[in-house]
């Protein structure tokens, strides 16, 4: 049962698909400004130093590590990596010393092609915006992403 508005119901499926939309417009709208101006007198955007990668992760097959943990309910498999979430006190960040807001989502479906043929999908995307301290030990101000 939805709510009522304008004689039509809205599904829960829509508020939560919209909500999530007007949540995220509302967390990265107001730093769109800073983050399309020139940062430098010559128009060149200033890049920062890089952020430290949290120790551990995930080990590959070829012995490197994938710097991220799967937070989320450990009985959640996804459907095509196989990969199971490892609890909901698991850091969703992929920065060290940081210090700020991070948003998660995993996606999981199919795709159709250009070429019409069906894709399996799956997705883990996550947003950091905070501070943090950069490989060369300065304390930076930076918005990331994770896809």
């Amino acid at each position: 049962m939805g709510a009522k508005r304008s004689g039509r119901a809205i599904s829960r499926r829509a508020l939560f698909k919209y909500g999530a939309s007007a949540g995220a417009a509302a967390t990265v709208g107001p730093m769109l400004p800073a983050m399309t101006s020139a940062a430098h007198a010559s128009g060149l955007p200033r890049v920062l130093p890089a952020p430290k990668p949290i120790p551990g992760g995930i080990q590959l097959p070829d012995g490197s590590v994938l710097h991220v943990f799967p937070p989320g309910p450990p009985e959640v498999t996804l459907p095509f990596t196989g990969l199971t979430l490892q609890g909901l006190d698991v850091e969703p960040s992929v920065i060290t010393d940081y210090r700020g807001f991070t948003a998660l989502a995993y996606h999981a479906g199919t795709a159709t092609g250009s070429d019409g043929r069906q894709y399996n999908l799956e997705t883990d995307m996550r947003a950091m915006e905070g501070t943090y301290v950069a490989t060369d030990g300065s304390r930076q101000r930076g918005l990331f992403a994770l896809i």
